[in-house]
């Protein structure tokens, strides 16, 4: 086959874009950052909060796009089982240790230890003691109305 000719070529153009390309119709609200903690703390209190609890904060971290802190909370989440027989498994959701209370903030304290003591970097530890801290207190604030 025999190419005679460049004729054909398509060339694409791009149109300017001007004025405002925001969707035409209805107000757009602002996204609420804090509406997931009033969420959250609607249900958890991290003195005294179950395994599950802190898969779900995990799981409404990592929608919400913080990856980072919610593999903090994925790792508090996990725990080793003892079978019958001896053998080691992860603990499923269902599994009663999962649903044993403990206090958060002296886990995230004792593994800060842990980790200085070995010179290991505390910074998402800190990081999710400081989210607790706000759980803490968009329990017993009001969420604020951006409309009223």
């Amino acid at each position: 086959m025999q190419i005679t000719g460049t004729n054909q070529v398509a060339s694409i153009y791009m149109a300017p874009k001007s004025g405002n390309i925001l969707p035409s119709g209805g107000e757009t609200q602002p996204v609420k950052e804090s509406s997931r903690l009033h969420d959250l703390a609607k249900d958890i209190e991290p003195t005294n909060m179950s395994r599950n609890e802190a898969r779900a904060i995990a799981s409404a971290l990592l929608k919400s796009g913080d990856g980072e802190l919610a593999n903090t909370f994925a790792m508090q989440s996990m725990i080793l089982k003892v079978n019958p027989d001896g053998s080691v498994e992860n603990a499923m959701p269902d599994d009663a240790i999962m649903n044993e209370k403990f206090n958060m903030f002296d886990s995230l304290k004792g593994q800060m230890e842990f980790n200085r003591s070995r010179n290991i970097s505390t910074k998402s530890l800190e990081a999710a003691e400081a989210f607790l801290s706000k759980l803490q207190v968009a329990k017993t604030a009001q969420p604020i109305d951006y409309y009223a």
